[in-house]
């Protein structure tokens, strides 16, 4: 794996915001959106194919996760203005951009708003509007519970282990690479507290988001995503001529192990 010392930038209003940088550095840039919670370290998991096919993955950790400032006001938008902020930083014209699951409507509302920068975009195992929420929707009106509930899931995950992670995420068996790099991910996003998690777990959970780029979009899902069930998924799509949906047989985080090399195309 190759990997960036951990990076940040300062953003505008003086917040900090924090990446990784994964495969070639001299390669075509993809800015990576982990998932909801999660941090840069997700990144990891599209190294070996990054590296191989001459990519540079981008990785930033969203505001609240990890070594990135808190935004209390964040929403889709202004996560699309951080976003443009680190390509200007990087000094890079255009970028192709991914997101999984949490991460997938944070990726389509950088390539909406700045569609002059964004060269190709695509999400995998992204909830929609219709989809229910995950396992915390019960707590989205109530911050302090929600916030509990994710600081209580941070303390089991570090007792238990990367594999109670990655049973969240799959039935399938991963190697333990990737089982390292995904619960590395899960607490690193929790490291510096619920805030993030908090905040996007309510704007997932609301009928409202973000709007679809003027060009095309690809979307890979799991036909056996339990995190994200694929019915809305295809309910949501289904009169969007820009949108391609690629049903995948495998699960949430299977679905993205199985398509690293399709993500990574995005940036040819």
């Amino acid at each position: 794996m190759v990997v960036s010392e951990p990076e940040s930038i300062s953003l505008p209003d003086g917040r900090t915001l924090a990446f990784a940088t994964y495969g070639d550095p001299d390669g075509a840039p993809l800015v990576f959106h982990h998932g909801t919670p999660g941090s840069s370290h997700l990144g990891a998991l599209l190294s070996a194919p990054a590296r191989t096919r001459g990519v540079r993955v981008i990785a930033p950790s969203r505001p609240g996760y990890g070594r990135s400032d808190p935004d209390p006001d964040g929403s889709f938008e202004t996560w699309a203005e951080d976003c443009r902020a680190l390509v200007d930083a990087l000094g890079l014209e255009s970028v192709a951009v991914a997101g999984f699951s949490g991460g997938g409507p944070y990726a389509l509302a950088a390539a909406a708003h700045h569609a002059d920068r964004v060269s190709d975009v695509g999400v995998v195992g992204a909830p929609v509007p219709a989809h229910d929420g995950g396992p915390f929707a019960p707590l989205v009106r109530f911050p302090r519970l929600l916030g509990v509930a994710f600081r209580f899931g941070a303390v089991v995950a570090r007792l238990r282990g990367d594999r109670f992670v990655v049973d969240q995420l799959t039935d399938r068996t991963v190697d333990d690479e990737t089982a390292r790099i995904v619960g590395r991910d899960f607490r690193a996003g929790l490291s510096a507290g619920p805030s993030g998690a908090v905040r996007e777990s309510r704007a997932l959970a609301t009928d409202r988001s973000p709007p679809l780029p003027d060009g095309d979009v690809t979307v890979w899902h799991g036909v056996d995503d339990e995190n994200a069930p694929i019915g809305p998924v295809r309910t949501a799509y289904e009169d969007h001529p820009v949108v391609t949906l690629c049903e995948i047989n495998d699960d949430h985080l299977g679905t993205l192990c199985s398509v690293r090399d399709d993500v990574i195309g995005l940036a040819e």
